[in-house]
């Protein structure tokens, strides 16, 4: 691992000078996928032998093992493909074997470019109320705008007044389908260049609220992320992801209540 460290610096100059240490450490891991098979053939004539609670044991140890071994075999060939192959764009990239289900998330943020997880829409109400979350499937916030509004109107029965978001939610059918549902101020700050009627918009009183307002949003995130534990799930898989994130939500509006 050292040595592919140093070996990204070069790399641009000197593609082989990656692909080699590569090469050693794919060696690795197929010898030692390679002994976690004859493992698995091992214990399974062992298994024959058993009963009752040591039977059970080894059964699902066996699970486990045969379950991590596929995930390093994809891996192998992820590695084989983008690495030696130059293939960047596999389908199902695995990031973690112990989170098969995490994905590389492009935020542009300066401080954190690249995140690793899963992406979680929340929605907030007035009086610091979470109203719904969601860990979404995609990398992207566009196409989660309609589906907040109308998830909103399934929980209240009636659209929002306001429905304020980040430039990151931006799409004009979006915004369009926003206004046809109902709701009186889509407050969406449109990313990059903009035309003289959008630019008077955002110069409004009213989409300036909204626009404080949402920022106001970023606290609940981070109290959600730091104080009530939704930055790392602690429990394993996509429903371990789910449960924190739902757990999170549940403690934040407790406390907002009993603040009330």
């Amino acid at each position: 691992m050292r040595e592919i460290a140093q070996a990204k610096r070069l790399a641009k100059k000197n593609p082989e000078a990656l692909r080699r240490p590569y090469r050693g450490l794919l060696q690795i891991t197929r010898k030692q996928l390679r002994q976690a098979r004859q493992a698995v053939e091992a214990a399974s004539e062992q298994v024959k032998r058993r009963r009752g609670t040591k039977r059970r044991t080894i059964l699902r140890e066996l699970d486990k093992l045969r379950h991590f071994i596929e995930l390093g075999e994809a891996v192998v060939r992820q590695t084989r493909a983008r690495v030696l192959g130059g293939n960047t764009r596999s389908e199902g990239k695995i990031i973690s074997i112990f989170e098969p289900s995490a994905q590389i998330l492009r935020r542009g943020k300066p401080y954190r470019p690249t995140e690793f997880g899963r992406l979680v829409r929340v929605q907030e109400a007035e009086g610091g109320l979470v109203t719904d979350i969601e860990v979404v499937d995609g990398k992207s916030d566009i196409p989660t705008l309609v589906p907040s509004v109308k998830r909103h109107i399934d929980v209240f029965g009636r659209p929002p007044h306001l429905a304020a978001t980040d430039r990151g939610y931006y799409s004009n059918a979006g915004v369009d389908t926003a206004a046809e549902l109902g709701v009186c101020r889509v407050v969406v700050p449109k990313p990059g260049h903009r035309s003289r009627q959008r630019i008077e918009l955002e110069r409004e009183r009213w989409f300036k609220r909204g626009r404080a307002w949402r920022t106001g949003g970023e606290a609940r995130i981070s109290r959600l992320k730091n104080t009530f534990g939704m930055r790392r799930a602690r429990y394993r898989g996509s429903r371990g992801v789910e449960r924190t994130a739902f757990w999170a939500g549940i403690s934040n509006n407790l406390v907002a209540i009993g603040r009330a």
